[in-house]
């Protein structure tokens, strides 16, 4: 149980980007960015915006990692950023750290 709902199944981390689901960004360079651990976007926001886009999110995401996200609150710990007038989030768990739309959540 999570949060009080039962967990009735669970998606790979693999499976999601054989499917297309996910792709991975920035592979050689996953042990400088995030100490090794995988970094994807979904297969949504990856057809939408150019690499210069996704290494624009990542650079924002790493600043507020590092100077904004221990000043808030618990609950309000989620990165956004506006990109081509559509927001982006980037939500780290333990298996990767993921660049999505809020609707590919």
């Amino acid at each position: 149980m999570v949060d009080d709902f039962e967990i009735i199944a669970s998606y790979k981390l693999e499976q999601a980007i054989d499917d297309g689901v996910l792709v991975t960004v920035f592979k050689n360079r996953w042990q400088q960015l995030s100490g090794g651990k995988p970094i994807v976007a979904t297969g949504h926001l990856f057809g939408e915006v150019s690499l210069a886009a996704l290494q624009e999110i990542w650079n924002a995401y790493t600043h507020w990692k590092t100077h904004v996200e221990q000043t808030l609150p618990e609950q309000d710990r989620l990165f956004t950023k506006t990109m081509n007038s559509k927001k982006v989030w980037v939500i780290e768990d333990a298996q990767a750290i993921t660049l999505m739309y809020p609707e590919d959540y």
